[in-house]
């Protein structure tokens, strides 16, 4: 091995242990502080972020000193702002649902300290994983925490769709395991004939219901509870699966697309919209912070799959004119039954 290859071992082992470290706990502390919050709308001196934060003066200085070099603050002569990044993704508002980090930062900082800090006795079989809040929820509560988290980055899953997917003339969409509703109600938005029924838990149907009505489309909604493991689909004219099949094995994957077929009929469409899990230089931390969870359970159907099996998978079904586009990390398969 020469210097320039052990350089660039050093380098990313580097990034490994001290970015990840600075970068997470920064955010962190900025969040418990409440600095994206006061600077979401205007830049502040260091005075009035001491007084907004309830922090020393000096130590808050040397902490912003800080969020400057990671890109989070800009500084001018005398005033301190969020960086666009920061603006975009780490400030919770109506325009940033779909694509902010701040659900996540909580959550993870859970796990840190009740999970990944013990991997190795996890590993070792002395401690399994416990979800913080129940999965899957049983409250009204329990599915808001979940579906917060998992509305907070489907911004540009929704753009794939509302660019790649085919659903001129469908009336009636299927939505497995489609969240809070936000997907549905942005296709619902390209497509005016559009009417969903979005399957989900029961404690999560009236946080689909609010959210419909809060974008007036109460009416092309039907959030419904059907176990979509055990039970048969309702029928449509196409079935979505957005951000579902992803982690699950391969075998998990032909029984939810089976029971997709059986809800069609003879030329209706399915869609698996999934995020990419297999590129080894390209890793998904978002799915390995789920995968790592997977070590400590007893029995898990997470897996790391290649999405070029649908094809398989779907020619075995009996689906036809299979065809498959990758953007914004995730990729989009579309094809009719046969």
């Amino acid at each position: 091995m020469d210097d320039r290859e052990l350089f660039q071992h050093f380098d990313r082992a580097y990034d490994m242990v001290f970015k990840g470290t600075v970068d997470f706990f920064c955010i962190k502390a900025a969040s418990d502080l409440g600095l994206f919050t006061v600077l979401a709308n205007k830049p502040l001196t260091l005075d009035e972020l001491a007084k907004a934060t309830e922090s020393v003066p000096a130590r808050l200085e040397k902490f912003l000193t800080t969020l400057v070099q990671i890109g989070l603050v800009q500084k001018d002569s005398q005033t301190f702002a969020l960086t666009p990044m920061a603006r975009q993704t780490l400030v919770l508002d109506e325009g940033t649902a779909n694509h902010t980090m701040v659900p996540f930062v909580d959550y993870i900082a859970g796990l840190i300290e009740s999970y990944y800090l013990r991997l190795a006795d996890v590993v070792r079989g002395q401690l399994d994983w416990t979800s913080i809040i129940p999965h899957p929820p049983k409250t009204r509560q329990d599915s808001l925490f979940y579906e917060t988290l998992h509305r907070s980055n489907v911004y540009f899953v929704n753009r794939l769709l509302k660019e790649q997917a085919q659903l001129a003339g469908v009336r009636e969409l299927i939505d497995v395991g489609g969240g809070i509703g936000d997907i549905a109600l942005a296709l619902c938005e390209t497509y005016p004939d559009m009417h969903v029924t979005l399957i989900n838990l029961p404690s999560a149907l009236d946080l689909v219901r609010e959210n419909a009505a809060a974008r007036g489309m109460a009416d092309r909604i039907n959030p419904s509870s059907v176990d979509m493991y055990r039970e048969p689909y309702p029928p449509g004219d196409a079935v979505l699966f957005s951000r579902i099949l992803y982690p699950m094995n391969p075998q998990f994957c032909a029984m939810l697309l089976k029971k997709a077929y059986d809800a069609l009929p003879t030329g209706g469409q399915v869609l698996i919209c999934d995020m990419i899990i297999d590129d080894p230089k390209h890793p998904n931390y978002d799915y390995l912070t789920h995968y790592l969870c997977a070590i400590g359970m007893g029995f898990s159907v997470l897996d790391f799959k290649s999405h070029t099996v649908y094809n398989q998978i779907l020619t075995d079904l009996g689906f036809t004119q299979i065809k498959s586009v990758t953007a914004y990390d995730h990729v989009l398969y579309q094809a009719l039954k046969g």
